[in-house]
């Protein structure tokens, strides 16, 4: 009996060559292309300007610029705040994101579904418009909330905003949903079975919930947790309004204040390796973390947890949810519109003085605000689009391809999600200088979509893969080839995730600031920039503008609601 010979190497590769030229291989592969050098690119570049030394046109290689970060006193002092606000927003997320899940998933809080939604609504509005609101809401002496604290007998500076506990209190608020959706779906879904057996054996509820179902949510918290400290972090936005106005200076605003006249990219390069090098650390231990630890909690049962019966704890469980949502949403909200509708904000609203004067003058009369707006939608929508369609080929890349790289790159792509906006900003900076690309939309855009990628990829992939591929492996046996497969299959299937991903990018282009601060020129402004430049003059204007930069959000939240509903009906 003779044996087929087995191929060659030779074989193998020309196999590998005619796969990657049809369709099913190259277009994949080309997005995976594309997002390593959306990585790669302002990493190099930042590496590059980081060991360059010297003057302008004498610059040599060396370490000079790490050795003056590293010596800088107010470089440790803003790591530690840094470290410090990171830390505190990660804690409070935390206790608020697992408590919010935990009182949706598995008790019986009359009103769960509209607080389903509610716990949401934090993650499509903007944390610089929140640090705005919360500066009318907190502010010393003037502050609404201080004004009715001094108004009962108490002092009217007890809540400070502009301070490092403000701080972590807004980024907390903006930063709960992560974790929530980290952990509501392993929550609704765990084996009732494992939190029986230990009632079972005499532990009480406490105990359970401390040596059961805490730590099979382990993977999913550190998860959102990891997510919620790399971007709190890095967040350029509430420290700017929050912080600095005060002296208080983290990383992301030192960045900003060495890159402003006399700008020394040098140093500012140096801190951007340091933190990207912090984030890939935090990021491979956590992964080791998880890969060496087993944490199943759905079997091949069909159940649905336990609902548990709160009795007098239901006023504790509500308390909760409105202090997350009356300081997440409706407390900002209202501030944000009290201001906007007052000609002149001295701290106290004078409903019988509202206007819409100042909605008027930023829609129709402000040139810049109107430019603004213009560049955001312009932006978000292209960005969004691009972002799903390249999102698209990578998530079938890492679903469906027969690579080997499959896992190295799943890894590879994730990165930017914890790559801090101006960090990113500032390696696309270095390398637009001198370039067409230098001062337009363009860059803006590029580097939206390298941050902002992994959302898209990581959304529609975690739809391909579940669902079985028998449908495409028909439709290829009858004929169809690998587009239409994609065009009349695939895509009709996976629809309501690229829909969700559009408006998820859609939402956070419009929001973005960190990554825009350093890209921006005259002309090229978007809402965000605008609220910051506006700042200095008119507190009306700045709220007007948030106001309908939180409109455009909520619209599109909405939209995303329907769309979330829809794929779970089907």
């Amino acid at each position: 009996m003779t044996h087929a010979p087995l191929p060659s190497s030779a074989a193998r590769c020309a196999a590998r060559l005619r796969a990657l030229r049809s369709p099913q291989g190259f277009l994949p592969a080309m997005a995976v292309a594309i997002g390593v050098v959306l990585i790669l690119s302002p990493f190099l570049a930042t590496v590059v300007r980081s060991l360059l030394t010297g003057e302008e046109g004498k610059l040599g290689f060396g370490l000079g610029n790490f050795i003056g970060m590293f010596g800088n006193k107010r470089f440790w002092e803003a790591a530690a705040m840094t470290a410090l606000m990171g830390a505190g927003a990660t804690a409070l997320s935390c206790l608020f994101g697992l408590g919010l899940a935990w009182i949706v998933a598995r008790t019986d809080l009359p009103g769960r579904a509209g607080f389903d939604t509610l716990n949401l609504i934090p993650f499509f509005l903007s944390p610089f418009v929140g640090a705005i609101s919360w500066t009318y809401l907190a502010a010393p002496n003037v502050g609404l909330l201080n004004q009715v604290i001094a108004a009962a007998g108490g002092p009217a500076d007890l809540l400070n905003i502009y301070s490092v506990g403000g701080v972590i209190w807004v980024l907390a608020l903006f930063y709960t949903p992560y974790v929530y959706l980290f952990v509501i779906s392993p929550m609704r879904r765990m084996d009732p079975a494992l939190e029986d057996a230990a009632r079972a054996h005499g532990a009480g509820f406490w105990l359970t919930l401390r040596y059961v179902t805490a730590p099979l949510m382990m993977p999913a918290l550190m998860s959102g947790a990891l997510v919620v400290f790399v971007t709190s972090a890095g967040l350029f936005d509430v420290p700017l309004a929050l912080a600095s106005p005060h002296g208080i200076k983290t990383i992301p605003t030192a960045v900003f204040q060495v890159v402003q006249y006399p700008s020394d990219y040098g140093l500012a390069a140096a801190i951007g390796v340091m933190v990207m090098t912090v984030t890939v650390v935090i990021t491979l231990m956590q992964r080791s973390y998880l890969s060496k630890r087993s944490f199943a909690t759905v079997t091949g049962k069909g159940y649905r947890p336990r609902i548990v019966q709160l009795g007098r704890w239901k006023i504790a469980a509500l308390g909760l949810e409105i202090l997350y949502v009356g300081g997440g949403v409706v407390l900002p909200m209202a501030a944000l519109v009290m201001v906007a509708l007052s000609p002149l904000w001295t701290g106290k609203p004078d409903p019988s003085t509202f206007t819409l004067g100042n909605f008027e003058f930023v829609l129709f009369s402000h040139d810049l605000a109107r430019r603004a707006m213009v560049n955001s939608l312009i932006v978000a929508s292209i960005g969004a689009t691009l972002g799903v369609v390249i999102g698209t080929l990578q998530s079938y890349y890492l679903q469906r391809g027969r690579s080997r790289l499959r896992t190295v790159m799943d890894a590879f792509l994730s990165l930017p999600i914890g790559i801090p906006g101006i960090i990113l900003g500032l390696g696309f900076l270095v390398i637009a200088l001198r370039t067409p690309l230098y001062s337009t939309l363009w860059i803006i855009l590029i580097a939206y979509i390298a941050r902002f990628l992994p959302f898209s990829t990581r959304g529609i992939s975690a739809m391909l893969v579940s669902l079985s591929t028998d449908l495409e492996e028909s439709a290829r046996a009858g004929g169809a080839t690998w587009l239409q497969t994609m065009r009349m299959v695939v895509l009709p299937l996976i629809r309501p995730a690229i829909v969700a991903a559009w408006l998820m990018l859609f939402v956070i282009f419009v929001r973005e600031l960190g990554a825009t601060i350093l890209l921006y020129a005259q002309g090229t402004e978007t809402i965000s920039v605008a609220m910051v430049i506006m700042g200095e003059m008119s507190f009306g204007y700045v709220a007007a503008l948030a106001v309908i930069q939180a409109l455009l959000l909520v619209l599109a939240f909405g939209l995303f609601r329907l769309t979330r509903s829809a794929f779970l009906e089907a």
